[in-house]
């Protein structure tokens, strides 16, 4: 799932004229957000849900429960006639609970169509640089036991597909990746009574990650005909960073001897091996990614030498595909004669420094920084990037 941008978009759906009119015994619905956030992405980007509620009707008051199924936290609230509501990072705002990923059902005292929930997925990074995705609520009707997602693409852009399970059973979701009349590929995940889910990357999950479509489709089936899913793909370019939300449509299952061809997945290239330390010599990889060295921080622990150990340092980078400018470097620490490097890249040779032995008069702290300014697209998180290699 993932946007800074500044401007919300939310839409409001027409009313059926029958139910402006009172009823005697109002029934009550439920309208579903199919995910909502408050999370750190990928390279530590912030994303967040900020969600509107709104009353049709012009005469009644809406009594609304509010239901997080991240962790059942259940909170209740009034909308007056045509009344408008907003709860920006709803996640924290109504259910106090950052650091999570779930779906909300919205619960109205009012009969169908007088609620109207929408939302936008966004990352109120400083800045901008992203901008929202809209999310709207959705009846009950519309899960479904079978759905086709459509338009999924894949090349300049990624595909996620997301699956929730409103039902009070667990059920298997099967999600098909075609390719025309071709399967590509078959996963399956398994949900929780009420829980979420989504496959990041649906296309390198099956195997066609270098595959450039813009006319994809997947389909989605519920593994009990009576538990129907809410389906959805969120689409980002991996460019801009912006993102598109496909919802799922109705669908059929295949029908009984139905064997589509299939696909095969094009062979991977083998990565050249770091060569091996030689006897005596100790290797450490430190990963790099944005923004961290892993050993040595700022998110993970220190970089730490033994005295009179000779060691083999191993600079890999371990960022996404989708992280943007997922180079890095490391400074050099010029006190210990140690070189550096601009080029840590992300599917490129590893940067090596082949033999460093501490000594005792060497004992200190020694800070190091990553060189490339724009790593990970943020500079001013590439500014925190700073690791420490301590010398005991």
């Amino acid at each position: 799932m993932l946007f800074g941008g500044r401007l919300a978009l939310y839409a409001l759906f027409p009313v059926a004229a029958g139910l402006l009119f009172a009823r005697a015994v109002p029934a009550s619905e439920t309208v579903t957000l199919p995910v909502a956030a408050s999370v750190a992405g990928a390279g530590g980007v912030p994303f967040v849900s900020d969600v509107r509620v709104f009353n049709t009707s012009y005469t009644e008051v809406l009594t609304v429960t509010a239901v997080y199924r991240f962790n059942g936290a259940s909170r209740q609230f009034s909308l007056g006639a045509r009344e408008s509501r907003s709860f920006d990072n709803i996640c924290v705002s109504l259910f106090e609970t950052p650091g999570s990923l779930g779906a909300v059902e919205f619960t109205s005292s009012g009969g169908a169509g007088l609620l109207v929930v929408s939302s936008q997925l966004r990352s109120p990074v400083s800045g901008g640089g992203f901008v929202g995705m809209f999310i709207p609520g959705l009846p009950s009707s519309a899960a479904k036991a079978v759905t086709v997602l459509t338009g999924l693409a894949n090349g300049d852009s990624r595909t996620n597909v997301g699956v929730y399970n409103p039902n009070a059973v667990g059920v298997t979701a099967t999600i098909r990746l075609f390719d025309g009349a071709v399967l590509l590929g078959t996963t399956s995940v398994a949900l929780a009574p009420r829980a979420v889910t989504q496959v990041n990357n649906i296309y390198g999950v099956v195997g066609f990650g270098s595959l450039v479509k813009t006319d994809g489709y997947a389909t989605v089936e519920s593994s009990d005909a009576g538990s129907p899913l809410f389906t959805y793909a969120a689409e980002a370019d991996n460019k801009s960073g912006d993102l598109i939300l496909v919802v799922g449509a109705p669908d059929v299952p295949a029908p009984p001897g139905f064997n589509p061809p299939t696909a095969t997945p094009p062979p991977t290239a083998t990565p050249t091996p770091t060569p091996t330390s030689s006897p005596g010599v100790k290797t450490v990889t430190i990963n790099v990614k944005a923004w961290d060295f892993n050993p040595g921080g700022p998110v993970s622990p220190s970089l730490i030498l033994q005295v009179g150990t000779t060691y083999r340092l191993v600079f890999h980078n371990v960022d996404s595909p989708q992280t943007t400018n997922p180079r890095h470097g490391f400074s050099g620490i010029s006190d210990l004669g140690l070189p550096g490097s601009d080029n840590i890249a992300l599917g490129e040779a590893d940067f090596v420094i082949p033999s460093f032995t501490p000594q005792p008069s060497q004992r200190n702290s020694y800070p190091f920084t990553c060189t490339n300014n724009d790593c990970g697209g943020d500079p001013q998180q590439h500014a925190g990037m700073i690791g420490f290699l301590i010398i005991q």
